[in-house]
């Protein structure tokens, strides 16, 4: 199996780095290929810029990075992505890469006005850490089940998301509760 980690937070010492750290051991002791996309570490450019607004309709990327990620995806079997909830919702790096990376004729396309997504990637992870729980969340409109894993994710046609949320992070017991769930669903994925 090959693994792509897309990771956003930019600093080494965060709870988010021990989290990718973490996964990344046991992906690797389950026998996955592990591929990590860094983009603070990348330095990224989430903003689109006039060239890449040029090449746009043509689904093409005057970004290299953008290409180097799409390219990259293509090759993966599974995702995961690890980030913080900032104002309930995606970092806008994160966000940023979905705009410049998932584009038309690359990620998805369309046919007789359905979209159709052209990732294979069998399953996706999301890692998500915050001081607002899940149920909260939803209340505020389910920006990671409903936009994220439903709406981006699914388009391009991933259709295996599963999300794990460490709420209250700052809280020890929380912290452990997030990990220990983490642990339980990759061990059992390995075991499958």
């Amino acid at each position: 199996m090959k693994s792509l980690i897309i990771y956003s937070h930019p600093w080494s010492g965060s709870f988010n780095h021990f989290v990718l750290e973490k996964t990344v051991r046991q992906l690797k002791d389950a026998g996955d290929e592990v591929d990590i996309i860094d983009l603070h570490k990348d330095q990224f450019v989430p903003n689109y810029t006039a060239a890449d607004l040029k090449l746009f309709s043509k689904g093409q990327y005057a970004d290299p990075l953008a290409d180097s990620y799409s390219q990259r995806l293509k090759q993966a079997d599974k995702l995961v992505l690890i980030f913080p909830i900032w104002w309930f919702g995606l970092p806008a790096m994160l966000k940023g890469f979905f705009d410049k990376v998932l584009l038309k004729g690359q990620a998805y396309d369309e046919i007789d006005h359905q979209l159709k997504g052209l990732l294979h990637i069998k399953e996706a992870l999301i890692l998500t850490t915050g001081n607002a729980s899940k149920e909260m969340l939803k209340q505020l409109g389910d920006p990671i089940g409903t936009t994220l894993a439903t709406g981006i994710l699914g388009v391009v046609g991933i259709q295996n998301v599963h999300w794990i949320h460490g709420k209250t992070i700052h809280l020890a017991e929380s912290r452990q509760e997030y990990l220990s769930e983490i642990d339980n669903y990759l061990s059992k994925k390995s075991n499958e």
